[in-house]
């Protein structure tokens, strides 16, 4: 029976082996055909995938190329754009040429048409010697002026008029050839394109004839600047004719009145609806013109610019701007960065009133005042507007912006604070608080001063940065004394390092709860 076993073992055996074998060879078969299989589809990705990327190549060349060319057209398209605009420019130089040389060429054969009246006509008409000696001086200076226009000389100051003479009814005569002439000027005024030319009209008696020739010459020759003296024509006669002269000159940068009387508040009414139409003006002076409290009240409320950067108003008597609200004038013209209201009736209310003015706005760059010594507190209360030292927190909220100016009796002109004089008004107020730090380092009571100015230990990192920047700024400035600054930074670091936890501070810590909290 052990025998028997035994051999059926060994054929089981023997039959597992074969079967096993078979098996083996059978799956080594399959695995070399999915093999083969695998490096045929390993081949043929190889293949797509060098075919992929040679159309990546070639798009890649493709793009680089049409980027390339684009660029290159872009940057062609920047070139003839550029050369368009120096064409436009060349031909818009040589058609002022053009226009020019013909104005000049057209009145070769001009001759002035009108004939200057001699003393002995002047006198036969009621006229002193002196007046016609300063009639017969008006006419030649203004047959002096028309035949220059006529001929195309440059003029950069046109003031035909200025100053008082009698009433001669002849006038209207050369104003007329005046008037006909500067219509045809504005291509004289295109030709010197780089220069400025002004217009003004001074205090010859004008009747409403002569403005209009010179208002309709003015619609065609536009000046960059208007000065204005008072005439004859008075009332709304000549405000309607400076009005409309505002409006038609496209060019104006600069207007300027001097001892203009507007005698209503529709005159200003009137002048404020053309200066806030004026798309350049930039530069008004209102001089000598005694304008009164209402008339103020009324250019601060209607006087709404967009283009107004600097208001003179000085020499105009005014006396009370308390009635005024200068805050909203200065707000509604964002502008508005210089103003000067010198040599006027300013009382200790008044600079009070300029002072809140101040503190409240922070578009004006520049306000001049003229001389206000003789008012007992005007110093403190102007400087209090624009560096208020009285703690770091005052000198914080100061007007930072704004460089005030005042003339001493001498005439001589007084900063308030120079420390106004940067563009920049974060820099100014940087130097006021470092100003303030070392006045108090003389006397070593910056930490001691903290408590009152409301400075938390978590504040002192910020302010000690505050004086590296300016150490070294002011260390070898041999002026900064002059603008209260002459403690070293190192001296004031000393001291609040060394102070850092002082008793008071400590104190006031505690009972502001921080160190509880």
């Amino acid at each position: 029976m052990d025998s028997l076993r035994a051999e059926l073992q060994n054929d089981m055996r023997s039959q597992y082996e074969q079967e096993f074998k078979m098996l083996l060879r059978q799956s080594q078969s399959e695995g070399e055909a999915k093999i083969s299989q695998l490096e045929e589809k390993v081949d043929s990705l190889q293949q797509e995938n060098s075919v992929l990327k040679q159309r990546c190549d070639t798009l890649y060349h493709t793009n680089s190329m049409i980027l390339q060319r684009q660029f290159d057209e872009e940057a062609k398209v920047v070139r003839l754009e550029q050369d368009i605009k120096s064409l436009k420019k060349s031909f818009d130089k040589t058609k002022r040429k053009a226009n020019y040389l013909e104005v000049v060429h057209s009145n070769q054969q001009w001759e002035y048409p009108h004939n200057i009246p001699t003393m002995d006509e002047l006198s036969s008409l009621g006229f002193n010697h002196d007046d016609s000696e300063c009639i017969r001086d008006q006419i030649i200076e203004m047959k002096e002026i028309t035949t220059q226009m006529r001929m195309g000389k440059q003029i950069n100051r046109m003031d035909p008029g200025e100053g008082f003479l009698p009433n001669y009814d002849g006038y209207w005569l050369h104003y007329d050839e005046f008037a006909d002439a500067l219509t045809e000027y504005q291509h004289i005024i295109n030709f010197y394109e780089d220069d400025e030319f002004s217009f003004a009209l001074g205090d010859t008696p004008l009747t409403r004839h002569v403005l209009d020739l010179l208002q309709h010459a003015l619609q065609h020759t536009h000046f960059q600047e208007f000065i204005f003296y008072p005439n004859e024509i008075g009332g709304m006669g000549y405000i309607n004719f400076i009005a409309n002269c505002i409006r038609d000159d496209i060019r104006l940068k600069d207007l300027s009145f001097y001892r203009v009387n507007f005698e209503s508040l529709r005159d200003i009414d009137v002048l404020c609806a053309a200066v806030n139409g004026s798309n350049l003006l930039q530069h008004m002076t209102l001089a000598n013109c005694q304008i009164e409290e209402g008339n103020l009240v009324e250019i601060f409320t209607k006087l709404k610019s967009k283009t107004l950067q600097e208001i003179n108003l000085r020499e105009n008597d005014i006396s009370n701007l308390r009635a005024t609200d200068m805050n909203e004038f200065l707000a509604s013209n964002p502008c508005l960065n210089s103003l000067t209201l010198s040599s006027n009736q300013f009382n200790e209310q008044d600079i009070l009133h300029v002072s809140d003015a101040l503190s409240q706005n922070t578009t004006l760059r520049r306000m001049h005042l003229g001389c206000v010594d003789d008012l007992p507190n005007n110093w403190c209360l102007l400087r209090s507007a624009v560096f208020d030292f009285t703690s770091l927190n005052a000198a914080f909220n100061s007007n930072h912006y704004c460089h005030v100016t005042v003339l001493r009796h001498d005439k001589r002109p007084i900063d308030i604070c120079k420390f106004n004089s940067c563009v920049d008004p974060t820099l100014n107020r940087r130097k006021k608080i470092y100003c303030i730090l070392s006045m108090r380092n003389i006397a070593q009571e910056n930490v001691a001063c903290f408590e009152s100015d409301g400075i938390r230990t978590q504040h002192l990192p910020q302010i000690l940065s505050l004086l590296k920047p300016f150490s070294e700024h002011y260390l070898h400035d041999k002026n900064g004394a002059q603008d209260g600054i002459e403690q070293n930074s190192l001296s004031i670091t000393y001291e609040i390092m060394r102070n850092w936890k002082m008793p008071e501070l400590y104190n006031f810590e505690l009972k502001s709860g921080v160190l509880n909290s």
